[in-house]
């Protein structure tokens, strides 16, 4: 394909995704502004001001987590206007091949991936800590909990789990330690200097039944790993992919939510290449013109299927009932292969 026909499909993408992002971010905007209207008081100028600012605020994390369907509508619709103009299938008669019209939107969607990797989203997630401290600041309540932690200890073969982590305090407590045949079970805690103090506990072993109003536990939950539970797996971003790593090997745990989390976020690049051969897929085979409804029902019916399944499967990583880089990439790169096959089977 020559650079003229590359930079003419290229352009016609992002005027698209510049369309249906700045309109999709707008939406957002009246959503967020709907929310947090209803959490914090307008009675005057300044409050006013403060929900505008809290509300712009917010939007860019949001945006971060619907981007991929953004380009999708994009790549589809891009696709499909080529179609119905008759343009496709004069690209073919001048001698391009299916795989050569399909390129610059692979291409796109690879720029758009490493844009919301490297750019996007940190900047989603810087934005959304200022609206943490400008919350703080403010005096209103807590800003967000952890919630379902999971620490595995592996060879020790122990389990932790947290129900709620606000900070240092916690909530709904639980130890099992299969070497040992025993089980902790604290109402709430608090985890200070390679420490855990619990209230309330119960210790389940082979002996019966012990209840306790306090219980100290050592070397239990290192202080760099919690600082690392402090900060909600969502509001990590790729620049701390190293601190996982480095906090899982130096006390040899795995804290499944977290390393599911950047494991998604590097699948998560893949879903763009992904729905660049789905949008081939709905838009091919170019004899058959479908309809906008047609379209907009299988850019619905494919998003929804994607999220569903993917929902499914980080509930089966935080189960522990498949790994957290199977759930991650499975049904990302499983669709990607059947993707490929239909369109080589449909010869695009």
């Amino acid at each position: 394909m020559n650079k003229t026909l590359f930079a003419y499909i290229f352009n016609k993408q992002l005027k698209a995704m510049l369309f249906v992002g700045l309109s999709v971010f707008g939406l957002i905007l009246l959503f967020e502004f709907a929310e947090v209207s209803r959490k914090f008081p307008m009675t005057n100028a300044s409050e006013i001001l403060f929900v505008i600012k809290s509300s712009f605020l917010r939007v860019p994390v949001t945006f971060c987590e619907i981007l991929h369907y953004v380009y999708f509508i994009t790549a589809t619709f891009s696709l499909w206007d080529l179609c119905r103009s008759h343009q496709v299938t004069i690209m073919k008669s001048s001698g391009h091949s299916p795989q050569q019209i399909l390129f610059p939107f692979v291409s796109f969607s690879m720029l758009v991936a490493l844009f919301w990797l490297f750019a996007l989203h940190p900047s989603g997630i810087f934005s959304e800590n200022l609206y943490k401290r400008s919350v703080e600041n403010a005096e209103i309540s807590s800003y967000e909990k952890n919630h379902n932690v999971w620490i595995d200890y592996g060879l020790n073969k122990k389990v932790i789990f947290i129900k709620e982590l606000d900070q240092n305090k916690l909530n709904d407590f639980y130890m099992f330690d299969m070497k040992n045949s025993k089980k902790i079970m604290a109402e709430r805690g608090e985890i200070s200097q390679d420490a855990t103090t619990l209230k309330n506990v119960t210790i389940i072993d082979k002996a019966g039944v012990k209840t306790y109003d306090n219980l100290h536990l050592v070397n239990t939950i290192s202080t760099d790993l919690m600082k690392l539970l402090s900060v909600p797996p969502q509001r990590q971003t790729v620049y701390n992919l190293h601190k996982i790593y480095k906090i899982q090997n130096q006390d040899g745990v795995n804290v499944r939510l977290y390393e599911f989390t950047f494991h998604k976020l590097l699948a998560n690049c893949a879903t763009f290449i992904l729905f660049a051969l789905i949008a081939a897929i709905i838009c091919f085979p170019i004899s058959r013109y479908k309809t906008k409804t047609n379209i907009a029902i299988k850019v619905i019916g494919t998003s929804l299927l994607l999220r569903f399944a993917n929902n499914m499967m980080e509930s089966f990583s935080h189960t522990g009932i498949i790994s957290v880089t199977l759930a991650a990439w499975a049904v990302t790169l499983v669709l990607i292969l059947i993707s490929i096959s239909v369109l080589i089977w449909k010869e695009a």
